[in-house]
């Protein structure tokens, strides 16, 4: 970029495996800087920022990106203000949370009702995807019994699997909508109360924008507030999900935290494994499991 750097200054909420960097520039510029070990992870960041800007959601602008020569790749974007809303949430009025959510469905809505994709799954907007059914994202229905003990996460991964059985003809027949699968508490950058922009976008996700919901949901879970409680129940009033459609929003979200679930058992962390468990029942008894 030909600018000098007068401060540059690690971030460290990122979840991607990407190095990132806020850097001040000697012309009064403030930029993102991303670094990744992986040749060509950026490569369609700019076409995916493009379009979603082209379609009035929020994003950030490609300065520069390009090859490390010591191999992995970059990309400069412009800074937006702000916090994920993991962190701004529990400051935020009911009011202003709702608000917020409605906002965000609407991005997502519009994000929606691009061209259906070819395949399902990740990919830049507008590219090709691998699986060719939402059903594949999941894995095959697993049929019981299964030989294993009684333990409380096995006896979780049954319902689980229950509920993933009884959702085969729903998955099949979901079509590759796009949506934006990683826009949950995190990579939604809010600036007093209000939305900043959406953050690592490097891909899309085809198939059911409800996943998004789910994956949400299971976020706001674990936050006992009103702002958190406002979030998510104006996501689903603004998607409107019924009969399998809302099944499958809680099974997305009982998914995601028993693979919270799953890392809390492996580190011994059993007061957290009985928290989440709970949740997750709670969950699969709204499915009707």
């Amino acid at each position: 970029m030909q600018v000098e750097p007068l401060a540059i200054e690690r971030q460290t909420l990122s979840q991607s495996g990407n190095a990132v960097f806020r850097a001040d520039l000697a012309d009064g510029r403030t930029v993102v800087l991303r670094m990744s070990p992986l040749r060509g992870a950026f490569a369609y960041t700019a076409h995916n920022l493009n379009a979603l800007r082209e379609i009035g959601v929020p994003v950030q602008t490609v300065l520069a990106s390009g090859a490390i020569p010591a191999g992995g790749s970059y990309v400069v974007m412009s800074w937006l203000p702000g916090r994920d809303l993991a962190f701004e949430l529990p400051l935020m009025h009911a009011e202003e949370a709702a608000a917020l959510a409605d906002t965000i469905a609407a991005c997502q809505q519009r994000v929606a009702a691009l061209p259906r994709g070819q395949g399902f799954g990740w990919a830049a907007i507008g590219r090709p995807a691998l699986a060719s059914s939402w059903s594949d994202m999941f894995g095959r229905p697993v049929e019981e019994p299964l030989d294993e003990p009684p333990t409380p996460l096995n006896r979780l991964r049954l319902r689980l699997r229950g509920l993933r059985r009884a959702l085969e003809p729903y998955f099949q027949a979901v079509p590759p909508v796009c949506f934006l699968d990683d826009i949950t508490t995190k990579n939604v950058i809010v600036d007093k109360g209000r939305l900043s922009g959406l953050i690592d976008l490097d891909f899309a996700c085809y198939g059911d924008p409800l996943l998004a919901v789910g994956n949400t949901l299971a976020q706001l879970a674990v936050q006992d507030n009103d702002a958190a409680r406002a979030y998510g129940a104006t996501l689903v009033q603004r998607w409107q999900p019924e009969g399998e459609a809302r099944r499958a929003m809680h099974f997305y979200s009982a998914l995601w935290l028993t693979t919270a679930i799953v890392a809390a058992d492996a580190a011994g962390d059993a007061a957290r494994v009985n928290v989440l468990g709970g949740i997750v029942h709670g969950m699969l008894d709204a499915s009707g499991v």
